[in-house]
């Protein structure tokens, strides 16, 4: 393996994160538990692709070995109303009628919200470090964009949460019937020294 170099693909094309995000998209579907259709419907080209081509304040960092990626960090930030924090798709009325959208009801709005959307490290890749490099840049981007509130979603079956609350997210609630779980952390407000 020769030395892992990190780009920045923000202005870039996310077409060069499609075959790691096919990785984790069915890595998510085959751990489900709740919805596992849901999850063996997504794709590079209706989940990373559709929110970085939505997202207009984000981040993209690319790990590659050479020129072949082999892990990605995607994130986002943006001021949440009341609509979106009540927003609904339709097709979660098959999974739950009730419960939670993405964004909790003690969630005041207008808040602006960061969010930590994909991090992915091909599995031949994992024990190099590249995932702490790659959260690393995550974490500096959150607290960086200035958000009220980071907020990262957790698929069911997926056994990641100790690591997320390992940095400082806490469990907010299940979303879409526990479809996801929604982790948070608030961000503590900037004292003034005046």
């Amino acid at each position: 393996m020769k030395e892992i170099v990190y780009k920045d693909y923000t202005n870039k094309s996310v077409e060069v994160c499609r075959e790691l995000c096919n990785e984790l998209m069915a890595y998510q579907a085959k751990q489900a538990v709740i919805g596992k259709e849901f999850f063996e419907a997504m794709t590079f080209e209706n989940r990373l692709n559709a929110a970085f081509n939505q997202a207009t304040i984000k981040s993209l960092l690319v790990a590659f070995n050479e020129d072949t990626p082999v892990g990605y960090i995607f994130l986002t930030a943006d001021t949440i109303n009341e609509e979106a924090k009540n927003y609904r798709p339709d097709w979660i009325r098959r999974f739950s009628a009730d419960g939670n959208g993405l964004f909790p009801d003690w969630l005041k709005t207008p808040a602006k919200v960061a969010t930590l959307n994909n991090l992915y490290v091909s599995p031949e890749y994992r024990g190099h470090h590249i995932g702490k490099r790659l959260t690393e840049h995550g974490m500096n981007w959150l607290e960086n964009s200035n958000a009220d509130y980071f907020f990262v979603y957790v698929s069911n079956g997926n056994n990641v949460a100790p690591f997320y609350e390992k940095l400082g997210f806490k469990f907010s609630h299940p979303v879409f019937g526990g479809l996801i779980d929604a982790y948070y952390i608030k961000r503590s407000p900037v004292e003034s020294h005046e």
